[in-house]
């Protein structure tokens, strides 16, 4: 594998930390934009609504944080070309396309289903990252991530009544 090092990353950043990067980055997108279809919609449920906007902020945050180091790093092309992959966990657009058009109970029952195997997917990812990446911040935010996403899918395996499937 040819190396994805500048001569701006950190002297530990590594090739897992930009993968990771370029990967995680368009995954939470996604995950904002099906919290924020969810929120625009009719959907009532005060705690399907409230994971949601959780689920927004959190990964609106981290998004601008791994952006910067992106950008501070000098990989934002390496970015962009990663963004044209499906990560693990990524939902189809044609999937996201039919979820965007629902309402109501379904709405509410696609996020959970989607929402968790989105989380699940991507833990794997996030563990790659804690286990071989060399930037201490993030790994620091993969284990975050873990930690988050793990009780955030009980949360919403509570609120599905039992193991949501996509």
């Amino acid at each position: 594998m040819q190396s994805e090092r500048t001569d701006a990353m950190p002297a530990e950043a590594n090739d897992t930390d930009v993968h990771f990067l370029g990967m995680m980055v368009p995954h939470h997108q996604q995950a904002i934009d099906m919290a924020a279809v969810l929120l625009a919609s009719d959907v009532t449920d005060p705690e399907v609504r409230d994971l949601a906007e959780r689920i927004r902020d959190g990964q609106e945050a981290e998004n601008a944080q791994m952006n910067e180091w992106a950008q501070q790093w000098g990989i934002d092309a390496d970015m962009e070309l990663h963004s044209h992959h499906i990560a693990n966990g990524m939902v189809s657009p044609g999937v996201y396309e039919s979820y965007a058009a629902l309402q109501g109970e379904q709405l509410r029952t696609r996020f959970l289903e989607l929402m968790h195997f989105h989380h699940q997917e991507v833990i794997a990812m996030t563990q790659d990252e804690v286990d071989g990446g060399g930037y201490q911040p993030l790994r620091d935010m993969a284990t975050e991530m873990i930690a988050v996403q793990t009780a955030e899918m009980a949360e919403m395996e509570r609120l599905y009544g039992g193991v949501p499937v996509p």
